[in-house]
């Protein structure tokens, strides 16, 4: 096909080539191809030029699409969706405002406890589950499993206080795609999360390294709040009530620590602990 020439009956000039793209067509600033055959259905043409018009016709009716400035807006993309689960009534608020005014999330649901956030994603299709808590322990790990075993197709966010490496190698080793951290600002918990939904992990920088070398290291989470309280005095039945959990659990993370930590007693560990972290 020879370029064609300029023709009258078009609005704007009009060219294109046996590599024919239909960007030339975008470029070109045609208005519509209705409006395009109406120009050249009106009987006027000459011979010559009517041959041109036939020869555009058969490349405007392969044309995908037609014409770009004049195809259809291309559809906002769908919102991902962000379960909360945990976290206090402002954080909820605050960060439900933050997921509107991005434009890429939006606030699914947030639940108080982990069992009503299980619930209620199963009528919801959450891309993205945000874990609010204190630390990271063996519940909320359970909770993870529990998320990928009903939607394994969710990506697990966690948001806590400042942690210790040994409970951010957990962290990343339960399956979470990333942490942050109650003191960060909203633009870094949007910076974790777009992160997350791109298919990338985000987590803090921890020195991984220091876990060989610092028995501290190797306590769990809950097992770090259990040895703080017994720094703090508090009774076996005390630490069961503030933590919420059995006297015998209780007895369980101690055996647990003093293992860990290499001393034989309640008092050798509080006199470990208070020299390297003071209450």
């Amino acid at each position: 096909m020879t370029e064609f020439t300029e023709t009258k009956f078009v609005k704007f000039s009009v060219y294109t080539s046996p590599c024919y793209d239909w960007r030339a067509l975008a470029h070109a600033e045609i208005l519509s191809i209705a409006e395009l055959h109406d120009a050249f259905g009106n009987g006027t043409v000459t011979p010559d030029e009517q041959r041109d018009v036939e020869k555009m016709r058969l490349v405007l009716d392969e044309m995908t699409p037609p014409v770009a400035r004049h195809a259809p807006a291309p559809q906002a993309a769908e919102k991902m969706q962000v379960t909360v689960i945990g976290g206090t009534a402002w954080f909820v608020a605050t960060l439900g405002q933050v997921l509107s005014a991005s434009g890429c999330f939006s606030l699914a649901a947030a639940a108080d406890c982990a069992l009503d956030g299980l619930k209620q994603m199963t009528s919801r299709n959450s891309a993205i589950v945000l874990i609010s808590a204190r630390v990271f322990d063996g519940d909320i790990a359970q909770v993870i499993r529990r998320i990928r075993q009903t939607r394994p197709s969710s990506r697990v966010v966690l948001h806590l206080q400042p942690q210790r490496p040994a409970q951010m190698r957990d962290a990343m080793q339960s399956g979470a795609w990333g942490l942050c951290l109650h003191d960060d600002p909203p633009d870094v918990v949007m910076s974790v999360l777009k992160s997350v939904a791109a298919g990338r992990l985000s987590f803090p920088y921890v020195d991984l390294s220091e876990l060989d070398d610092d028995p501290f290291e190797q306590l769990s989470g809950r097992e770090f709040e259990v040895l703080q309280a017994l720094a703090r005095g508090w009774s076996n039945m005390q630490i069961s009530s503030r933590l919420g959990i059995s006297e015998n659990t209780v007895k369980y993370h101690l055996k647990l620590i003093y293992e860990k930590l290499g001393v034989p007693n309640r008092a050798t560990a509080v006199a470990r602990f208070m020299a390297r972290h003071p209450v």
